[in-house]
């Protein structure tokens, strides 16, 4: 599962709900997404690798004369995938993201991160307070439910199936948030006898 990184530029900004219904459409899941107005030195930052560029501070007027959508992006063979999606533009692309809405070459609408690393540091950079961690694999996922929530949910269930309760969906929804093994444990110390 590849973790991806997509910018909305500000002239497409405002067609956010369609393009993350076409992503979607195209196998995309989105776990982030944020909203912002880039000020020139995050644009700088940002668009570093681009500073040699002749075009550059036109680019950096661009990306910071309106809203930018950062979407963090997962999907299977997902770096391929959303270049073909996004596209470049070229005239043959006629179901491509950037043919739809990018007026030109500059103002192409959309930039996408091309290596996991760039990937990494664009979530860090617009997603601060989001764990960059890759997502577990399915060995990891396996492990964790027959480790810790197959046995949770098999004494819940058979505790249900001894008290069968009139509502038992109700019943078992309680029973596992009181039953919860992640969840800490308070105990109250013994109150001081004063004698």
């Amino acid at each position: 599962m590849d973790r991806l990184f997509l910018l909305v530029k500000p002239d497409v900004a405002a067609l956010e709900p369609e393009v993350v219904y076409r992503l979607g459409q195209a196998g995309f899941k989105l776990f982030n997404r944020r909203r912002t107005v880039l000020t020139n030195e995050q644009a700088s930052e940002f668009f570093n690798d681009w500073a040699q560029d002749p075009d550059f501070g036109e680019l950096i007027s661009y990306v910071t004369s309106g809203p930018v959508v950062a979407l963090a992006l997962q999907r299977h063979d997902g770096f391929a995938e959303l270049r073909k999606v996004v596209g470049s533009g070229d005239e043959e692309e006629t179901e491509s993201l950037r043919r739809k809405y990018a007026p030109d070459e500059l103002r192409n609408g959309f930039h996408i991160s091309e290596t996991p690393e760039s990937v990494e540091r664009d979530l860090r950079l617009f997603f601060p307070d989001t764990p960059v961690h890759p997502p577990p694999t399915s060995d990891d996922a396996k492990m964790t439910l027959e480790t810790t929530v197959y046995p949770t949910l098999l004494q819940g269930l058979t505790q249900l199936c001894k008290e069968k309760p009139a509502n038992p969906t109700a019943w078992l929804g309680t029973w596992l948030l009181d039953n919860n093994p992640n969840k800490p444990r308070v105990e109250e110390p013994a109150p001081i006898s004063t004698a």
